[in-house]
Parts: structure tokens; sequence; C-alpha cells
């Protein structure tokens, strides 16, 4: 009784459980990983997720990694909240989900320890990848100057560039504001957010320089399946974004570490 008062009162049900958390350590090489992450409230079916993670190898690297969009890494763990309302009349009545997912990433195009080359170069990736061939971008600009070649009355260049940009901004893939540096846990961290002014669902990305060449890469899924209902859960998934960054640690690797827990059965 007093959790479903509670849940009225928030005006949702739902997401990270602070009080129901997996505490991971993986390796990375010579160092230690450690978060504490809420368990998931979705169902799923258990895997195994590893805990060694060579990230200065190239050839590990590529038989692992795993293509998206303009992203390119090595899937390391994924959890994911439901937010629902306090009484559910229909299977499909979510509010939104909140998902986090740690990955290694790789490049040779910058030296990714200069924290100012690697706040350009995760912006830089996005514009590249949707303004190139085969990106969402390319191809708004393709079928809008189509469109309007068909037109009796052609737009002006001028015209045709702003009902160019104006299409992107509505379905396409707007410029990202600039990349930011954040210190959490006395780690230097760049933080960059992929989202459009006309929705509210959002990716937010954290990233830490590993070596010249690798870096670790937070994500997190902030997706609104119902406009109406996103403030009664925005602060919470906010405020629990920001407590599993903060319990991010990376130390140096125990000399003790063959201990170290080696099959963790999750969701991912």
């Amino acid at each position: 009784m007093i959790k479903l008062a509670k849940a009225f009162y928030r005006g949702f049900i739902g997401g990270p459980s602070f009080d129901n958390c997996i505490h991971h350590r993986l390796i990375l090489e010579d160092k230690l990983l450690t978060l504490d992450v809420p368990d998931s409230n979705v169902a799923a079916v258990p895997s195994t997720i590893d805990i060694s993670f060579p990230y200065n190898s190239t050839s590990w690297f590529y038989q692992h990694k795993k293509n998206y969009l303009h992203h390119e890494y090595v899937h390391m763990l994924t959890e994911n909240w439901m937010y629902l309302p306090p009484v559910s009349y229909l299977p499909s009545s979510e509010y939104g989900m909140l998902s986090c997912q740690l990955r290694i990433k790789q490049t040779n195009e910058i030296n990714v320890l200069d924290i100012v080359q690697l706040k350009h170069f995760v912006i830089d990736e996005y514009d590249n990848f949707h303004w190139g061939p085969d990106g969402r971008n390319t191809e708004i600009k393709k079928d809008t100057t189509l469109e309007s070649s068909k037109m009796a009355v052609p737009f002006e260049p001028d015209e045709l560039e702003e009902e160019i940009l104006g299409r992107i901004e509505s379905y396409g893939k707007p410029p990202l504001s600039a990349a930011k540096e954040v210190v959490i846990n006395n780690c230097q961290w760049v933080f960059y957010q992929v989202k459009r002014n006309n929705a509210l669902s959002r990716h937010d990305f954290y990233c830490l320089p590993l070596c010249e060449h690798a870096f670790l890469e937070v994500k997190f899924n902030h997706r609104v399946d119902r406009s109406d209902k996103h403030k009664k859960w925005a602060k919470h998934a906010l405020e629990s974004q920001q407590r599993i960054m903060e319990s991010i640690k990376l130390s140096d690797l125990p000399s003790d570490h063959d201990n170290l827990i080696t099959d963790n059965s999750k969701n991912d």
C-alpha cells in the first residue's frame, strides 16, 4: 500500500532502483573499472557478461566490434529500466525507458588522450557520417533538391537551403551542441548529447580516454514514449544517470585480480 501511494505521488513506477544494485568489476588490461548499476526491471533472457577487455589490442577490437550508424564499438554491458504508470490498463502504456550501455571505442584519427581533440572528434564523427554518402542528411538533401526540380516554380537557392535545413531539423540529424569537459571522480570525461529540438528523446554520451587510440564510452538513452508524461520521470532518470556515473571508478588492477568474478549472468 505504501509503495502504491508513493507511486501515485511520484506519478510513475519503475526506473532504476538503487536498493537493488549490481556491483560490476571489469578488467581493462592493467586497470580495474568498477561501477554500481541498478538491476533491470525489463524481463530478458540472462546472458554471460565478459569482464576482461584488452582495449589496446586492435585485433581484439576488430574481432568483437559492432557497427551502428557512426558508432563502431565493443559492447561491455547494457541495462534497461522502464517507467510505467502507477496502474497499467493497457499492455503498451509505458511512459518511456532509460538505458545505460558501456562500450569500448578505438580510433587512429586522433590522439584520444588529448581532450580537445576528442571533443571535436565525437562531433565530427557524427556530422561526417550523416552528411556522408549514406547519411540521413544527404538523403534529405537529395530528395528535397529533386522535389524542387519537379516543381512548377522551383525553390531559389537560398530557399532550397532553408528548406533542407528545416527538414533536417524536423526529421533528420541536426547539428549537435559542442562537446563539453566534465570531471567525475577525478576523471576528465567528454560529454555530448544527441537530440532534436522537436523531440524529448535523447542520447547522452560520456567518453573517457584509456590510451592514445581507445576510450570508454557510456551511453544513456532517454526514450520518451508519452511526451505528456515525461515530466513525471525526467528528473528521476537524470538523477539516476548521475548516480551511475558517480559510481564509475578506474583504478590500478590489484595483484590478486585472479580472484575477480569471471562469470556474471546478467540481462543485456
